[in-house]
């Protein structure tokens, strides 16, 4: 008899759980990790499209609308940033600088970097698909539009033994770019309405900046020289796995 209770009461639960009935459409919020990859990652200083980043933060703000019970259309608002390897970066330029100016050793004393960080803001859209399973609902989604991109700001000043001197400052100014994301999450649904999402996907944009190619000194006349800057354009591929967690709300339009 207690087991024939017990099947009951268990049965009763099981049915309780996946006949939940649950609002496909949702808005939410995420925060969470952004994972460089590839060459967005890799410290090669004469590959410009290197570039140093280590693992930084993600902020979403998403909403998808379901019509279907399966299909529907959904958006993202995404901003990244992720952190160069600083000490790496000016050991190298450090090292470019000694090898390929006219400066003579340059102390680090006398040696003074300040460089930002790696930014970008994704506004995307696209196809979604959600497939319920009791109170979750598992997602995918392909999302494309514009993606703006910010290099990190840079002010240099280094002066060698003979104190001849070289200073730059570079703006992080914005640049558009195409992108996309590929991805998926998981929804857990409380009675409430609100929802624990979780969401990994990977994101790649390629905005093209300016860098400077060549750094040279030129004679004016006699004892006088100035340094030549020439810049050249280079594409730097924002590639990044976005791990979030967050919260959500469904409903039903």
């Amino acid at each position: 008899m207690k087991k024939i209770v017990l099947l009951i009461t268990l049965s009763v639960l099981l049915l309780n759980t996946f006949s939940f009935s649950q609002d496909e459409s949702f808005l939410g919020l995420c925060f969470g990790a952004a994972l460089p990859l590839g060459e967005f990652a890799e410290t090669d200083f004469y590959d410009k499209s290197n570039g140093y980043a280590n693992t930084g933060f993600m902020f979403s703000f998403d909403g998808a609308w379901f019509p279907d019970d399966y299909l529907g259309i959904g958006g993202t608002v995404t901003f990244a940033s992720n952190n160069p390897d600083k000490i790496k970066y000016k050991q190298d330029l450090k090292q470019y600088l000694n090898d390929s100016t006219d400066l003579g050793e340059i102390l680090d004393e006398n040696f003074v970097v300040d460089y930002g960080v790696w930014k970008y803001l994704n506004i995307f859209i696209g196809p979604n698909f959600t497939y319920p399973v009791g109170r979750s609902n598992i997602d995918a989604r392909i999302l494309a539009g514009v993606s703006f991109g910010w290099q990190p700001g840079q002010t240099i000043d280094a002066t060698d033994a003979n104190e001849s001197a070289f200073s730059r400052k570079v703006e992080g100014k914005a640049i558009a770019a195409l992108g996309y994301c590929v991805g998926g999450g998981v929804r857990y649904a409380f009675k409430s309405g609100y929802v624990l999402r979780i969401i990994a996907e990977f994101a790649n944009s390629k905005p093209k900046f300016e860098y400077t190619s060549e750094i040279r000194l030129e004679q004016i006349q006699g004892d006088e020289y100035e340094i030549v800057v020439e810049k050249e354009t280079y594409e730097m591929p924002f590639k990044n796995v976005h791990l979030g967690i967050g919260i959500a709300y469904n409903f039903d339009m």
